[in-house]
């Protein structure tokens, strides 16, 4: 009986498990090395896997819903930049040390697809006016491994991606200036909740049973 239990609350909570969030870049061409171009972070990034960069690219999200987080890595700027999250929020950096969990925010996307809600750099000094430079753009690179060739349609899946800012304070192409971190975890739905809640239901109830049947009893 016991281990009908534990069978019925394993089935239950591996269905309740949500699905697996990701991030995807997609359409990745112009692949370059990072090394050689100045970057003040390239070890760091190094010690991650991400020795390649891109800036034509497009990013999207599977597995939803996703919970989106923004975290501010490092800087390496003359001038001042920030990044603008959902049109209201903008977090400046300070040349700031590498941080890998130096969290802005955060925002939760319900469906597969493009990745939503509007992420951009700015400057006092990029003349970008208000629009800024969005995910994607020439100012904008994403980190890569250093797996993926300088060929176009390469695609990139990951929990995290790294993305680097090279304001136009500077033509040097380091990509240092505001690097972030987009992350990304799933979202349990409310049936998964309640299947979650049943199993591990089920798990007491085995383990309430399995107490009960060794009680000793006195001859």
């Amino acid at each position: 009986m016991k281990k009908t239990f534990l069978l019925a609350a394993a089935a239950t909570l591996a269905f309740a498990m949500p699905a697996q969030a990701a991030l995807v870049a997609s359409g990745i061409s112009g692949v370059t090395n990072i090394a050689g171009t100045g970057n003040d972070f390239e070890s760091q990034l190094a010690g991650l896997g991400l020795t390649r960069k891109a800036t034509n690219y497009s990013i999207g999200v599977t597995g939803a819903p996703v919970l989106i987080s923004v975290y501010r890595v490092g800087a390496e700027s003359a001038l001042t930049d920030w990044v603008q999250v959902n049109t209201t929020n903008a977090y400046a950096e300070n040349n700031d040390t590498w941080d890998l969990n130096d969290f802005l925010i955060s925002f939760t996307q319900n469906s597969n697809g493009a990745l939503g809600g509007t992420i951009n750099f700015l400057s006092n000094g990029n003349g970008l006016g208000g629009g800024g430079a969005a995910l994607g753009a020439g100012q904008v690179a994403v980190f890569l491994p250093g797996n993926l060739s300088g060929e176009g349609g390469n695609s990139y899946t990951a929990n995290d991606l790294f993305f680097g800012f090279n304001d136009s304070g500077s033509s040097d192409g380091d990509y240092d200036d505001y690097i972030i971190r987009i992350s990304s975890s799933a979202v349990p739905e409310p049936q998964a909740w309640l299947m979650m809640i049943c199993g591990f239901g089920l798990i007491g109830g085995s383990m309430r049973y399995g107490r009960k049947a060794l009680t000793p009893t006195v001859a």
